[in-house]
């Protein structure tokens, strides 16, 4: 006989003016090792605006388009999260205002000079003097890729 799997509700929340799901969170899900489910053992609430836009204000989101970034976890059609609050570093993704167009790569220090690493066989690094270079041609660090396992993407935005 197959037991039903319990089915986590959603409750609503009203959170500055808009309507939110609320998820359930389990804890830590260890990969590959059965966890056995008890009445009651459903965690704390999971935000997942909360836990993925920590500052809203510095906060915007783009799809990825082409593949050129898959060796960094983003996927074509994958949503981006892009926070301008954070810090760039070496080895953040990073997404620039480059030759009148957006351009996504992973940022590398090599001693004093900052480059776009290539992404494709045969590109150059595009070198950045991030001293001179204003900070509007910087849009952020990508923080978050979220994407579909074997879907596809449902919507654009």
């Amino acid at each position: 006989m197959r037991t039903a799997l319990p089915r986590a509700s959603q409750p609503r929340q009203e959170q500055n003016g808009r309507t939110t799901a609320a998820g359930l969170m389990l804890a830590d899900l260890p990969i590959g090792e059965p966890v056995p489910f008890c009445p009651g053992s459903l965690g704390e609430g999971l935000d997942l605006h909360a836990a993925l836009i920590p500052n809203p204000v510095c906060t915007f989101y783009m799809r990825a388009s082409g593949n050129g970034m898959r060796q960094h976890g983003i996927n074509d059609g994958d949503l981006m999260v892009i926070d301008r609050s954070v810090e760039p570093c070496s080895g953040h993704v990073v997404v620039v205002a480059h030759q009148g167009s957006f351009l996504m790569r992973p940022l590398l220090r090599q001693g004093e000079q900052w480059l776009l690493e290539p992404v494709r066989p045969g590109e150059a690094a595009i070198p950045l003097d991030l001293e001179v270079f204003d900070r509007s041609g910087l849009f952020g660090v990508v923080v978050h890729a979220v994407h579909h396992l074997n879907k596809p993407r449902l919507r654009k935005i």
